[in-house]
């Protein structure tokens, strides 16, 4: 993605997953290749993240089992934070 450009303005919208899909409940896989290929699912996930009126996506809510997620939410200031985040641990 462009710095400064539009977060899934060039992205289309994928399927979301169902409740019930095993890949919701399935260890995601660490993302290990930084390409096109990524930033295009980053852009459709932004894309589906806005069709669908959310502040939050993961991978496996579209059916893949990889660890990222994007998002755009105010914090208690009403400060928009707009990102993603690739292969995230709790520590």
């Amino acid at each position: 993605m462009r710095h400064g450009s539009i977060p899934g303005a060039r992205g289309r919208v994928l399927p979301l997953t169902l409740l019930g899909d095993p890949v919701l409940r399935t260890p995601c896989e660490e993302i290990t290749e930084f390409g096109p290929q990524l930033a295009r699912l980053v852009e459709d996930m932004f894309s589906t993240m806005y069709a669908a009126r959310g502040v939050g996506l993961a991978a496996n809510q579209v059916g893949k089992s990889l660890r990222v997620f994007v998002y755009d939410c105010p914090d208690d200031d009403e400060r928009r934070h707009v990102g993603h985040v690739v292969n995230p641990r709790l520590v």
